[in-house]
């Protein structure tokens, strides 16, 4: 696979009064096209920084971030680096700027100069793709939380990115919430091929990613798999992290004496496991 994001030895600064506080030091990380990577770590790791830096929201203050091979740093860049990478925040109420979804979710092409015809075909698309175009009349602000996420996800799917980097996107739904949202990003992934970012404290979340990268102290400290990483599960704890229920679950029994594997992610393989078990 090509590579779509590749940061090397990216160091970032924020300034203060007194001193600069250093937020990352010397990361280097390589995104592939099409995966789909979950970033993790505690408040204050960098996490969330790393994500501002692949869109160019941000600058290194030492080392280069390539999107596509180009120099995020660069002023000529910058304009194709934000249609190539698109952001999905937080808090999705400060995403939506109209009192209707699909003039909502045309905000973005319109701002690009697309064609209005285009522009209707965007909206469409977009609103298809995450399941939400039998709400396109609807005010944004009468939706649930997780329907007004996946609108603002659509509203960023419109400026045809090739690489969606999701900031912690569920963190202030409920658990329905997070299902929407969850299976209309593995959907894109998986069916169109978008390459894909995930910041989360959901590690139930993160266990459904290609690839886990965990961050601390302004520093990648794991990178692998969700079964590779989840099953150091005390490694995890030294991190201010923790593992997926499942997998918690069996790492307890296994502690206590019970013969269960090792690299349980899901409901389902700790079900099977135990009456493995059983059997």
């Amino acid at each position: 696979m090509a590579t779509m994001i590749d940061a090397r030895q990216v160091s970032f600064s924020y300034a203060t009064e007194d001193d600069p506080h250093e937020v990352l030091c010397g990361v280097s990380l390589s995104v592939k096209e099409g995966s789909f990577t979950a970033l993790l770590g505690h408040n204050g790791s960098g996490k969330s920084t790393m994500a501002k830096l692949f869109n160019a929201l941000l600058l290194p203050s030492g080392g280069q971030v390539l999107v596509q091979g180009m120099d995020t740093a660069r002023e000529e860049n910058k304009y194709d680096v934000r249609r190539t990478v698109g952001m999905v925040l937080q808090n999705p109420d400060n995403q939506l700027v109209s009192t209707v979804v699909e003039e909502d979710v045309a905000f973005g092409p319109e701002n690009l100069g697309v064609p209005p015809a285009e522009i209707r075909e965007r909206v469409e698309a977009a609103l298809r793709a995450v399941d939400m175009w039998e709400f396109r009349e609807h005010a944004p602000h009468k939706l649930s939380g997780g329907q007004k996420q996946r609108v603002a996800i659509a509203g960023v799917l419109a400026m045809q990115p090739q690489c969606l980097v999701l900031d912690e996107p569920t963190a202030m739904l409920d658990p329905q919430g997070r299902r929407e949202v969850m299976e209309t990003v593995r959907r894109l992934n998986r069916e169109q091929g978008m390459t894909v970012v995930l910041i989360t404290h959901y590690m139930e979340e993160a266990a459904k990613a290609d690839r886990v990268v965990v961050m601390d102290g302004g520093a990648i400290v794991m990178d692998g798999t969700p079964r590779e990483v989840f099953r150091e599960a005390e490694r995890l704890r030294g991190f201010q992290l923790d593992v997926p229920q499942p997998t918690e679950l069996c790492h307890v029994l296994r502690k206590a004496g019970v013969n269960l594997p090792p690299d349980v992610l899901t409901v389902d393989e700790c079900v099977e496991a135990l009456a493995s078990m059983m059997e």
